[in-house]
């Protein structure tokens, strides 16, 4: 077992969100205990609570990068077309392929659950933010004159029905492989009702 004084808090820090997220890729986020952290890192659960408040900051954290990535990813396909659908199109693929190549990881995500009261941190609601600001930046290209708040529910309702199509198919659930592939569905999704709605607002 390591001495603490091994590394420095920062260097704890890194490697129990690096174990953390081993964990989660090898048995999901129900696989994930202070205790499997700490083994992992060659500490004692104690010295791990040191370096974070709970288990919840640890997934946090850990679950924080997921999101960096999948932002990094969405921005790509955003900037691959100038074409405001094309974008769109292009993030729904992006966030398809996300889900399908790090199912556990992007599962882990959405299935981590707060205690009640539990207070989101600043710097995560921060990453949920930017994801959705990209979001409604597409929408809004769609249709410049509507207002932020129609942008914001548009850009929600849009990225929910995309997401529960990622949920569907990469939990089996979809059954439509004899109708139409998660992709043909996206697209369909995100075609036709970003045309209703941006033709709603020129009424």
């Amino acid at each position: 077992m390591a001495r603490r004084n091994d590394h420095t808090r920062e260097e704890l820090q890194s490697m129990a969100i690096d174990a953390t997220r081993s964990i989660i890729a090898r048995e999901g986020i129900e696989g994930v205990s202070a205790r499997k952290v700490a083994q992992d890192i060659g500490y004692t659960v104690g010295t791990l609570y040191q370096a974070f408040e709970n288990i919840h900051d640890l997934v946090l954290h850990a679950n924080a990068f997921t999101l960096s990535e999948m932002l990094g990813d969405l921005e790509m396909a955003y900037m691959g077309s100038r074409d405001p659908l094309q974008r769109m199109v292009k993030m729904a693929d992006a966030y398809l392929l996300f889900a399908n190549t790090h199912q556990a990881q992007w599962a882990a995500v959405f299935r981590h659950s707060l205690p009640k009261g539990y207070v989101m941190p600043d710097w995560y609601q921060a990453r949920i933010d930017a994801l959705f600001a990209l979001v409604e930046n597409g929408v809004r290209a769609m249709a410049p004159k509507r207002n932020r708040q129609a942008i914001q529910g548009a850009a929600r309702t849009l990225w929910s029905g995309v997401h529960g199509i990622c949920i569907l198919h990469t939990g089996d659930k979809l059954y439509s492989d004899h109708i139409a592939s998660p992709r043909s569905l996206l697209h369909s999704l995100v075609k036709h009702y970003l045309h209703s709605w941006a033709s709603e607002g020129k009424r």
